[in-house]
């Protein structure tokens, strides 16, 4: 996944998480490992403030999101 890829896949996630959960929802997607710079990153993981109600939320949020953003990459 090229790095480009990479950041608007986290941007749709946020971005879907703030629409699902409300702008005061305080936990947020990151690349993982934390801190990484997009080149670098493995995958993304939820930020620190996430509890396990938030965690359910985001699950749900990341499946949606995937399902659309594969299907999308795969047709450029």
């Amino acid at each position: 996944m090229t790095k480009s890829i990479k950041k608007r896949y986290l941007k749709a996630l946020n971005r879907r998480l703030k629409k699902e959960a409300g702008k005061t929802f305080g936990a947020t997607f990151v690349f993982y490992p934390p801190g990484t710079k997009p080149k670098d990153a493995t995958g993304v993981t939820a930020s620190d403030l996430a509890d396990p109600h938030a965690l359910e939320i985001m699950d749900a949020v990341q499946a949606r999101v995937f399902v659309k953003f594969s299907g999308e990459t795969k047709s450029t």
